[in-house]
């Protein structure tokens, strides 16, 4: 593992994944690996991409899955590492599809957690992280993304509105006003 994945790794480390069921119906034991390999993408088309990852991920129906919470702490880990370009947008892609689901799956695993919390409570303790996406990103998308993800989130709305009014230009037209 790469140095810059390192702190990736190390998140990855911290869930038991053999015991979350993913989304495609078999053990959760095979994510990691997708989702290092995403963090590791410095282009599309140069191995597993966004939808290939999404569908582990990212429920088809608009419902948090069981893992949901641990894929946002991964991705904000991809986000606080030097990773490429590409990889930083899938994964905030990944988080923002992930945060706006409309409700959790109907299994047990899930019975008296509130994954919407849990996935919100993760995004929390990296929001700086998205802050500095929007100011310094190279790319349109992510900062997009993130500025959306941070409407999702963000409880100080006067902060929100000094970070619209510092990126300006660098925003997607419809996300300036």
């Amino acid at each position: 593992m790469t140095k810059q994945l390192e702190l990736v790794g190390m998140e990855i480390q911290r869930h038991d994944w053999s015991a979350m069921l993913c989304g495609c119906g078999e053990s959760g034991a095979h994510v990691p690996a997708l989702l290092l390999e995403l963090a590791a993408q410095p282009e599309e088309g140069a191995g597993i991409d966004y939808e290939g990852v999404a569908r582990h991920v990212v429920s088809p129906a608009d419902m948090f899955l069981e893992s949901a919470p641990s894929v946002v702490a991964v991705a904000m880990a991809v986000l606080a590492s030097q990773t490429p370009e590409y990889a930083r947008v899938a994964h905030l892609q990944m988080v923002l599809s992930i945060l706006s689901a409309d409700t959790q799956a109907p299994v047990p695993a899930l019975a008296g957690r509130d994954v919407a919390a849990e996935c919100e409570a993760e995004v929390r303790r990296g929001l700086w992280t998205l802050y500095a996406e929007v100011l310094s990103s190279e790319s349109i998308d992510a900062r997009s993304h993130a500025y959306e993800i941070l409407t999702l989130i963000e409880e100080d709305e006067e902060r929100l509105e000094r970070l619209q009014a510092a990126a300006g230009e660098r925003l997607p037209w419809d996300l300036r006003s």
